[in-house]
């Protein structure tokens, strides 16, 4: 048989020769395109993802939000979580459920720092607002029990805690949150029956332990306290409070290596948390290990500078290292801070003003040292601190001339644990 070789797929004549120069233009044109997308990627890249998002955001509802919410919860991402939660409840303002999870995380984030306490107060408003859509919604009171509560109202809480008991009283929430009400009331026993009761009623409740916990403590039950936290942080293991919360009683126990290392916790989920890095400074202190404090402090400060309790810290290291007029400098920064913020006298970090009048009078500087000093007594001290104000208003008093600093013992500032939700700062 005799086969046409011109009419085969495999000839290569004139007609594919054209054809192949006609592929080979559409071939540059298209490998053109795909330089200019890849020399263009970022700006592609940005426009897509922004789309994407977009179009993605617009579609979700205030359920989907909220569950992202309670997802960021769980991450421990609470910021994350506030902003899901807020548009949540702007997207559905009468949903008490959504209003409820906000207020608490909310709360939480206050735990934060003293430049954190505005959520503590925006809680507050979201109770409220839940109350007046609907006074007989137990979730309503509870939430406004944790927010007055927070908003240093305690004998307010107790009686929204009470009211949410009676609307729902298998409830254990809001037993938890009374018994924290009580607690800071100094109500020790009530305080334990509430918290017992929440744990009794929900064993799962990261709040319900939190507030058996803190009824222990109050009678001194430590150890007891201790097991309490170690019990939330199984249940949410991602909540930074509950570490911060747990090393504080580490601290009364003079376990330092285990409060540092709980600290160290909070820092392997979140490298840049100031607040870690400052306590981790407090515990150093505690422990005289001054270098490693100054250390933790400076790095606390380094993350962020308008910190007020890493220069409140920082000042009271560098004061017990006889470095008085890097003191004065950190606690003025510390008192200024919390000033600009608007935090009211009363309220500010009291060793910001005491210590550094103290360290004005032991550089001689009563002028100075005097009026600091007349400050710190304006802010209602603990009798502990008012001796050490009075002290140094004496030595002003007794050394009118000048005199040599070295010739003064420095009364080291002791560090205290407050008897208050231990969490806030």
């Amino acid at each position: 048989m005799y086969i046409r070789r011109d009419k085969s797929n495999l000839h290569f004549g004139q007609q594919t020769r054209r054809g192949s120069r006609s592929l080979l233009i559409i071939w540059l044109a298209t490998m053109a395109v795909v330089v200019a997308v890849i020399w263009r990627f970022n700006s592609v890249q940005s426009w897509v993802l922004a789309s994407i998002d977009g179009a993605s955001t617009a579609t979700l509802d205030a359920v989907s939000l909220a569950k992202l919410g309670e997802r960021a919860y769980l991450n421990g991402d609470l910021e994350e979580s506030i902003r899901y939660y807020s548009e949540a409840a702007r997207l559905a303002p009468n949903d008490i459920d959504i209003k409820y999870e906000y207020g608490r995380v909310l709360i939480y984030r206050s735990y934060a720092g003293r430049n954190y306490y505005d959520r503590a107060v925006k809680a507050l408003e979201v109770a409220e607002d839940a109350v007046r859509i609907d006074e007989n919604n137990p979730r309503a009171q509870t939430l406004l029990c944790i927010a007055l509560l927070e908003n240093n109202r305690p004998e307010e809480a107790i009686g929204a805690g009470v009211r949410a008991i009676d609307l729902a009283p298998n409830y254990a929430e809001a037993y938890a949150y009374l018994a924290m009400s009580y607690y800071r009331a100094e109500r020790p026993n009530q305080a334990f029956e509430a918290a017992n009761k929440a744990v009794e009623l929900n064993p799962n409740s990261v709040d319900a332990r939190r507030a058996l916990a803190l009824s222990l403590s109050f009678i001194g039950e430590y150890d007891a306290a201790i097991q309490q936290y170690e019990q939330a942080i199984q249940i949410h293991p991602r909540l930074d409070a509950l570490y911060f919360e747990l090393a504080r009683y580490y601290v009364v126990k003079q376990n330092y290596d285990a409060a540092i290392k709980a600290y160290d916790q909070v820092l392997a989920m979140e490298s840049d948390n100031v607040k870690a890095y400052t306590r981790k400074c407090e515990t150093y202190f505690t422990m005289r290990n001054d270098q490693m404090a100054q250390e933790a402090c400076e790095q606390a400060i380094e993350l962020d500078p308008a910190y007020p309790e890493a220069w409140r810290q920082l000042g009271m290291v560098q004061y017990a290292r006889r470095n008085f007029e890097g003191a004065i400098e950190s606690l003025t920064t510390c008192a200024n801070l919390q000033e600009a913020a608007g935090v009211p006298l009363q309220d500010r970090e009291i060793q910001c003003y005491y210590i550094r009048g103290l360290a004005h009078v032991l550089l001689a500087n009563c002028d100075d040292g005097w009026e600091v000093l007349q400050e710190a007594l304006a802010m209602n001290p603990a009798e502990q601190i008012k001796g050490a104000i009075n002290q140094g208003l004496q030595m002003c008093v007794e050394y009118s001339d000048e005199f040599n600093p070295s010739d003064i013992p420095t009364p080291a500032p002791t560090p205290t644990v407050p008897r208050e939700p231990i969490g806030v700062f």
